[in-house]
């Protein structure tokens, strides 16, 4: 693989696209509404979003856990 610091650039760049998709403050806002509005949702429907929204969660974590490790990394090959 060629070492051209270009291309690691270029995967942040794309990687810090997705994270401003993720933070997308309206986003969420307007998923919240929906579970205001009353008679919005059975109980089975309440199971399935607050487990997706959970996974969501999780998957996050998983990946702040990862950008440390990255950090970490390579901050002890380039010290």
């Amino acid at each position: 693989m060629k070492h051209d610091p270009k291309l690691l650039d270029a995967q942040v760049d794309d990687i810090r696209k997705l994270v401003g998709q993720i933070h997308d403050e309206q986003y969420w806002a307007d998923l919240t509404d929906f579970w205001r509005r009353p008679g919005w949702t059975t109980p089975a429907e309440w199971v399935l979003v607050s487990g997706h929204l959970e996974s969501v969660r999780m998957m996050l974590e998983q990946v702040r856990r990862t950008q440390e490790t990255l950090h970490e990394g390579v901050s002890a090959v380039g010290g």
